[in-house]
């Protein structure tokens, strides 16, 4: 006898010589009661280091497809570099049978019993029953767009880094209308850094900042992995992470800054605050300005403190507008007079110099300007941070949480309201460079 998912999502015994003797501890089970639950869409088991992630999905997958002849069911990791020894190696880990993991070592996911066949070029398994599991990857979710799946695993979120998730949960959603069920998606993953993963299962809210119109239909269970029985190496984890910075997201299924950040001392804590919280002084404006049609066009008003703290006061962040529009909000808003350090394009410059605002071309120099961004970041004990950034900023917030040092220069790089707030502050800081003033200041 062994125990599968039946379509309904309940556990029935099979008269199979197939035994698929599994384990699960307290918080995996509670995952798996929110799916077979049947009033949720996404299910979220966000756990530490060695809390039983992958153990977890690779399992689901395989009962629903062993559950449901014939079904269709889709496994993705970040991508496939790093699916094949994390992800992928656990999928096939799963399966029973020995030597189950494709290696040169005679590793073959048709070793298992339950399989019955493996093309490695597609990263398509196909079990007995002719159901099958696809094996893909979230930075190119969009081919899997025209398929229908039973069941989806997604795993470690949080390092979908060039992924829009709500984009990605949008079109899942809408893959999942099958017949057989359980139509549900699962999300596994430890937090990584305060990103679109932490804004969904943590804040749950949309990119607006708004509460998540699907929240109902979204269930997140936290994993501390010290409480993980089959963890056989915890006494190390402890010793590690018990005590350090890291400890919410390597053991507690919660989240820390993420690592290779090149903003790494921007936090919420220290550098956000509402409007009402910020004293600025009326008669100092200051402006930086990136050009996109596909991509945003970005302008960025800075305001200061009475301190000489820039403040990130407003924002326009529109796709598909012509600079015209841009120049419209600046004056419907009736924004202050204050130089515009723009992005190279010397029509765009022109009209902002026609519309009244002194404007002239950045300097983009990356290194500088990052070194720059990073030096008014710093907090001094007497004064605070000499960047704060007004809460209703989101984009730029989300920005300062995300930006790696690997996507730095890289098309990969979500950095158009960094980019922005480099033009401000570098133009700032350097045409001023030689008043005595700035020697004084506590973060120069």
């Amino acid at each position: 006898m062994s125990s599968v998912a039946s379509p309904d999502g309940s556990l029935k015994q099979e008269e199979t010589s197939i035994q698929l003797d599994w384990g699960f501890w307290d918080a995996q089970l509670e995952t798996l009661d929110a799916i077979r639950s049947g009033a949720y869409d996404l299910v979220i088991f966000r756990g530490g280091y060695g809390s039983g992630k992958t153990v977890l999905g690779g399992r689901w997958i395989h009962e629903v497809s062993l559950a449901i002849p014939g079904s269709h069911n889709l496994a993705l990791a970040p991508d496939y570099q790093k699916g094949g020894p994390a992800t992928y190696q656990g999928f096939f880990e799963q399966l029973p049978g020995e030597n189950t993991v494709p290696n040169d070592a005679d590793g073959d996911p048709e070793n298992s019993p339950i399989v019955a066949g493996y093309n490695a070029n597609e990263k398509r398994l196909t079990y007995i029953n002719g159901s099958v599991a696809r094996l893909g990857s979230a930075d190119t979710w969009n081919r899997y767009a025209g398929s229908e799946f039973n069941a989806i695993w997604c795993d470690e979120v949080a390092h979908y880094d060039h992924t829009d998730l709500y984009d990605l949960h949008e079109m899942l959603v809408t893959r999942q209308r099958t017949p057989n069920g359980p139509n549900v998606t699962l999300w596994t993953s430890t937090g990584n850094g305060y990103n679109q993963f932490y804004d969904i299962s943590e804040r749950q809210v949309d990119q607006s900042d708004a509460e998540l119109p699907w929240r109902d239909r979204m269930e997140v269970i936290v994993a501390d992995s010290r409480n993980n029985p089959f963890h056989h190496a915890m006494g190390k984890m402890k010793a590690q992470f018990e005590g350090t910075e890291r400890e919410s997201q390597a053991l507690k299924g919660g989240f820390a800054a993420a690592e290779g950040l090149v903003y790494e001392q921007f936090s919420r804590k220290t550098h956000v605050r509402s409007r009402a919280d910020v004293e600025i002084v009326d008669d100092w404006r200051m402006y930086g300005y990136d050009y996109g049609w596909k991509d945003p066009r970005v302008i960025i008003e800075f305001a200061k403190t009475p301190a000489d703290q820039y403040v990130a006061w407003d924002c326009y962040y529109v796709s598909g507008k012509p600079v015209e529009h841009a120049i419209d909000w600046l004056k419907t808003n009736e924004k202050p007079v204050g130089s515009i350090y723009c992005d190279h394009d010397p029509e765009h410059i022109d009209k902002f110099r026609q519309a009244g605002y002194p404007a002239e071309a950045a300097t983009k120099n990356l290194d500088e300007g990052i070194s720059e961004v990073q030096e008014v970041l710093e907090v001094d004990p007497d004064v605070g941070p000499g960047l704060i950034v007004i809460d209703e900023l989101t984009e730029l917030i989300k920005e300062f949480q995300s930006y790696k040092e690997d996507d730095v220069g890289t098309s990969k790089a979500d950095d158009h309201c960094l980019d922005v707030t480099r033009y401000g502050v570098m133009g700032d800081r350097y045409v001023e460079e030689d008043d005595d003033r700035l020697d004084s200041l506590p973060w120069r």
